[in-house]
């Protein structure tokens, strides 16, 4: 017995010898790795503490903002940690702390994005104690969420009527909800969810919803998500829930568009780091398993360590297992690195694709249309790629690969666009490009955008040519050199030295295609866009063609060329569940268009045309219905009009994409003019087509012979009046169309004159015609003058330029050989107008020059100079307008440091209130007839209330901005706005609300000078007396002082005030200063700019401008009040207005928030000549 035992124990001694050979030797390796974890867990334990005051706050607090301010709130949280002396990490990152890398695998394979953002963002939405509300314009989280919650997930929008019913069954049952779509606010029954107002009753978990209570299940989830890019939440809809932003960034993106194209390009590679990845993922979990396992083997084990076979055996395998991960891990890092380099090399194509996406989300700030989903991106990504052309060199095949999707993204994009904002597109990515290259700096692009902003002018060298440099634009001069310092360090100096080079070269008519004076470019190596900016400063009407020649440098012929998409294309690249949206505008309808592809197709006899509107919703419903069924094709048409229908027709796009029953034949066309309501889903993801009517005069004209007939055209007794007036009137209704591009210069109010004008005018002129007699041509002018067109029109002075250039076609002129509808002569009837068929109509129209002079309006060459610096300025502020909030050109400052600045020194700079304390006795003289103060006086006391209001308010909002900026208050909606105005040198709106303000269209520099002045000239009044002249652009109602002038006039001669008008006499000056006192009678005003027109001295006529001179000084105006005043037919009755909109409102005071009055002046031409010019006086310029 004693034998066995010693046997028994020698080999007992033996195993545990082996086993301790085992732990000790062979676990030795292990022993270290432990040492290490152990080591680490410690410090963990001690970081704890800073870790999860981070990790909460993070949670909590971050989950609004991007990733880089995301960054910027955790720096500053760790340098607060450090001060406090809280131990934390040394760096912090949200899926390091609370995030498992194998659950974050399976999110990424689940759809959820790889970037760093995007997994914090998950992190936030499954370990946040609030339930998750997702600001995801993209959908990228709600996709995510879907494929995470598999099948049971249920999904609605918050306008369910079952809503609270579904709800109710999810908590029941734990089922996950989806709440789609949600808006700013949420519903209030939705309150004791939010707050997880849970109870316990009878050891059952209940909720009470709405009236009734509800057992509440653990497993229940509730996900919310907005469409909305930038919603605004109250505070009580934040503290209930958790909102995180899922806004694609633009590295995430980068990041997705360059798997996109690895899984293309080397789909092998790709394959490899995915199983890498997943075989890494199943170690870590195998090893997880190991040494739980082994931790729970020792907390159970008793007695001898080494008597415990199964522990030693796991120990065993763990060592194994462990050197085996380490191997794997090893061959993996190093897989990793060659991978990545494989990868690399395609960067370039993603961050191509990542700029272009950001550049045409920015396009729905534009028009609530130009809406493209993230999904239909990637989709044209991927078709772009397939495309392009294929090559063994890498080089190569990258070249094509980046301009392939550069060009089909673009063409596919450019066709739903209109035309006016084709070229804003191209400019914008072509800058976006340049900018990410480095090419173009921050300040230089804020200075073309914006202006100057806050420059330092101390150092400005003297202007070397007051006469043509005008101090704004020697003041960009300096501006471009002091923000482009590298490129432009002697621009001013430059000038000075070649002054009569750089004139020619500012005069010259294509200063965009010639090189600069003395090489400048050449010697400083100066890019194209500094010839915008030197453009945007010295001559503006010709930026638009530079920004042309700049996007064509840039991105090439096909960007500012724009092909017209076709139905077919359109056709080509839709599916039965893509809808294909024709954008409308006036005067613009593709249903023949349509018509005529359906029937080349053998579709249009069974295609289906519904015009919505009220009670047309459940036909069109039907429609689609049975066509889904029988593979033909329906056009729903004018969807603007059918508001309340547009859910449902978002439903139904739905419908189309979720279900796999429709047939292959089948396609929906819908036609809309812009409209927020209208469906974002259905834009996202459908095919848009603009349809405008054609630009230009000959297009127009051309466009109104489409639907006539041979019949018609002789169908008339008086068979050579006929056609000629019926040519006269296409031609009327062409200008009066073509006149719009011209701004307030054509139509002080632009009026949407349509066909139905033109056929009503063209009707009633051929049964005016039938009558026996001659033709009665006043009742023509008439008719068609003041009742079919002159009916649209609203302001006075529109009509009068109506008849004008009615009387230029209907006119018994027009029947005389040889007439012509302008001075060149090259627009005028045919001189086959007898007999000419249609054809020969349509190809003598086809003749005329394809851009027309401004000659065939009436108008002076200057006008195109108008226009021209119109469409520059509108390409600009369009751009302005969407671009995010950043410092301008401030030499590194950031924007709120900037806009504290701006505020701080004007606030310094801000006039003195005006009061009654120093004034002078002629100021507010009392009449010795009455004893009331005399008119001039209550005018001028009304002023000073006006401005002292406006300086109330300037002095309270530039605190306020400054207190929101540093913190002290918070930042309102308004001065938010007020924030970005300053500092996008705009008149902030708070300025001019409630009719604080007045109307002024100058930037915000130019407007504060302006304002300082206007309190001045008070001032001076004020206290020095009755002024000799009157500075008449400095009055908030220039009306007013007027009608006080009449009533001073009635009261000193006792003759009533509503007999009274004003005779105008021009001085020989245009400069106050030159007067030798007040007049004999009446006042003198002064301080009125010249538009359309210009003064001679000489004549003392109204007088055609200098080509090149927009606006000149209008002279010194004598208002004399006078009795019975009657009308002068042989003068010009010459408008003023405040601004040069010119457009205005009726206000309270039956006056025009616009509009002054109208004075005669002497002219030696008929004065229809000026009222086609557009001739007008203007108090103040808009710069």
């Amino acid at each position: 017995m004693k034998k066995d035992r010693l046997v028994a124990e020698a080999q007992l001694t033996k195993d545990r010898l082996a086993r301790a050979d085992i732990l000790t030797v062979g676990l030795k390796d292990e022993g270290i790795r432990w040492r290490e974890t152990v080591a680490s867990i410690r410090q963990d334990i001690i970081n704890l503490t800073g870790d999860v005051f981070l990790s909460s706050a993070s949670i909590s607090y971050y989950g609004p903002f991007t990733g880089t301010y995301r960054n910027d709130i955790v720096d500053a949280w760790l340098t607060e940690l450090k001060r406090l002396q809280i131990p934390s990490g040394e760096s912090f990152d949200l899926r390091e702390v609370m995030g498992n890398p194998v659950e974050i695998r399976e999110w990424n394979l689940q759809g959820l994005p790889t970037d760093a953002v995007s997994i914090n963002n998950g992190v936030m939405v499954v370990r946040g104690k609030r339930w998750p509300l997702m600001i995801d314009p993209q959908s990228q989280g709600n996709k995510w969420i879907k494929k995470k919650e598999g099948k049971e997930l249920k999904t609605l929008k918050m306008t369910n009527p079952k809503m609270l019913l579904i709800l109710e069954g999810c908590i029941r049952t734990g089922a996950p909800m989806l709440m789609e779509d949600i808006e700013e606010t949420l519903d209030p029954a939705l309150e004791p969810v939010l707050l997880k107002a849970v109870y316990e009753d009878n050891n059952r978990l209940q909720i009470k919803l709405g009236d009734s209570e509800v057992d509440y299940d653990k497993n229940f989830l509730f996900y919310m998500t907005t469409k909305m890019p930038n919603p605004h939440y109250f505070p009580e809809v934040c503290i209930k829930v958790t909102v995180i932003n899922f806004t694609v960034t633009f590295d995430g993106l980068e990041e997705q568009l360059l798997n996109e194209v690895v899984s293309k390009e080397i789909p092998e590679t790709l394959q490899r780091r995915v199983e890498l990845m997943l075989q890494l993922a199943d170690d870590k979990k195998v090893l997880k398993q190991l040494e739980d396992k082994i931790l729970k083997l020792l907390s159970e084990s008793s007695g001898n360590i080494l008597d415990d076979q199964v522990l030693i055996s796991t120990l065993g395998e763990s060592k194994e297992t462990s050197t085996a991960v380490n191997e794997r891990v090893e061959a993996a890092e190093e897989a990793a690195v060659e991978i990545d380099a494989a990868c690399k090399q395609y960067t370039e194509v993603a961050t191509r694709g990542s700029i272009l996406y950001f550049v045409i989300a920015d396009l729905a700030n534009i028009n609530p249309m130009y809406q493209f989903s993230l999904f239909y991106f990637v989709r044209l990504f991927k078709s772009c790629m397939d495309k392009a052309a294929r090559s063994d060199d890498i080089d190569i095949r990258m070249t094509n690969l980046a301009n392939q999707i550069l060009n089909g993204i673009f063409q596919n994009v450019c066709r739903g666009l209109f035309e006016d904002n084709k070229l804003t597109c191209s400019f914008l990515i072509a800058t976006a490009l340049q900018r990410h290259a480095g090419e173009i700096t921050a300040p230089e692009w804020s200075l073309l955008l914006r202006g100057l902003g806050l420059l330092d002018m101390s150092q400005k060298p003297p202007n070397p040519d007051p006469d043509f440099f005008t101090e704004k634009m020697w003041d960009y001069m300096y501006a471009i050199q002091q923000y482009s310092p590298g490129r432009c360090p002697d621009l001013c100096q430059h000038m000075a030295d070649n002054l009569e080079e750089w004139k020619t070269w500012v005069r010259h008519d294509t200063p965009h295609l010639m090189k600069l004076p003395a090489d400048y470019d050449e010697l400083n190596q100066l890019h194209y866009f500094h010839y915008l900016l030197l453009l945007k400063g010295l001559a503006q009407e010709k930026l638009l063609v530079a920004i042309q020649e700049h996007t064509r440098r840039c991105l090439g012929e096909n960007f500012i060329i724009f092909p017209t998409a076709t139905v077919a294309e359109l056709y080509a690249d839709s599916t039965r569940s893509t809808p294909i949206v024709f954008v409308l505008s006036t005067g613009a309808d593709p249903t023949s268009m349509l018509l005529r592809f359906a029937q080349e197709l053998d579709m249009a006899s069974t295609m289906g045309v519904i015009s919505l509107g009220q009670g047309q919703g459940p036909k069109a419903i039907k429609m689609v219905d049975e066509a889904c069924k029988k593979g033909t094709w329906v056009l729903l048409q004018n969807c603007h009009l059918y508001k309340t229908f547009m859910p449902q027709l978002e439903k139904m796009c739905e419908t189309l994409e979720e279900s796999n029953m429709i047939h292959k034949d089948f396609r929906l066309f819908l036609t809309s003019m812009p409209a927020a309501y209208f469906p974002v889903p259905v834009l996202q993801n459908g095919i848009k087509l603009t349809t405008e009517p054609p630009k230009g005069l000959r297009a127009n004209v051309m466009r109104s012979f489409l639907p006539m007939t041979e019949e018609q055209l002789s169908d008339s007794s008086k068979d050579k009046e006929w056609r000629k007036l019926q040519f006269g009137l296409k031609f009327f209704h062409a200008v009066i169309q073509e006149r719009r591009k011209f701004g307030p210069l054509g139509w002080n109010i632009r009026y949407e004159f349509n066909d139905s004008d033109l056929e009503t005018s063209t009707t009633i002129t051929h049964n005016m015609l039938e009558l026996d007699g001659p033709i009665p041509w006043d009742t023509l002018l008439f008719v068609i003058g003041h009742i079919n067109y002159g009916g649209r029109v609203t302001d006075d002075n529109d009509r009068k330029c109506l008849l004008a250039i009615l009387e230029k076609y209907v006119t018994p002129k027009i029947l005389e050989p040889g007439y012509t509808f302008s001075e060149s002569g090259t627009y005028r009837c045919p001189d086959n107008s007898d007999t000419a068929d249609i054809e020969s109509w349509t190809k003598f129209v086809a003749s005329f020059p394809l851009a027309e002079q401004p000659e065939v309006f009436g108008m002076h060459d200057n006008a195109n100079i108008s226009f021209m610096s119109q469409e520059s300025e509108k390409v600009l502020n369009t751009v302005l307008s969407i671009q995010p909030r950043e410092a301008g050109g401030g030499g590194g400052k950031s924007s709120e440091e900037i806009v504290l600045e701006i505020a701080a020194e004007q606030e310094s700079r801000l006039p003195e209130r005006l009061h009654t304390e120093n004034a002078h006795p002629d100021s507010f003289a009392m009449s010795e007839e009455t004893g009331l103060m005399t008119s001039l006086g209550t005018c001028l006391t009304q002023e000073m209330a006006r401005f002292n209001r406006l300086l109330q308010q300037l002095t309270m909002t530039l605190k306020q901005v400054q207190k929101a900026v540093k913190g002290i208050i918070v930042m309102t909606g308004e001065l938010d706005d007020m924030f970005n105005s300053l500092l996008n040198n705009s008149v902030p709106n708070l300025w001019n609300k409630d009719g604080i303000g007045y109307p002024c269209l100058k930037p915000l520099n130019s407007w504060f000078e302006d304002m300082i002045l206007r309190f001045d000239f008070f001032r001076d009044w004020i206290e020095g007396g009755i002024p000799i002249a009157y500075w008449i652009s400095s009055f908030y109602f220039p009306q007013g002082f007027l009608t006080s002038v009449l009533q001073g006039h009635s009261r000193k001669e006792l003759i009533p005030v509503d007999q009274l008008s004003f005779e105008f006499v021009m001085q020989d000056t245009a400069d106050p200063q030159e007067l030798e006192g007040a007049p004999a009678e009446g006042i003198y005003i002064h301080g009125l700019f010249m538009d359309g027109a210009a003064w001679s001295f000489e004549d003392m006529v109204i007088d055609d401008q200098e080509f090149g001179t927009m606006f000149v000084k209008s002279p010194v105006i004598n208002f004399i009040p006078w009795k019975d005043k009657k009308p002068n037919s042989e003068k010009y009755r010459c408008p003023i207005y405040k601004t040069s909109i010119r457009a205005g409102t009726l206000s309270t005071t039956g006056h025009s928030t616009n509009f002054v009055l109208a004075i005669e002046v002497e002219t030696l031409n008929d004065p229809a000549y000026w009222t086609l010019k557009g001739a007008a006086m203007l108090t103040m310029l808009n710069d």
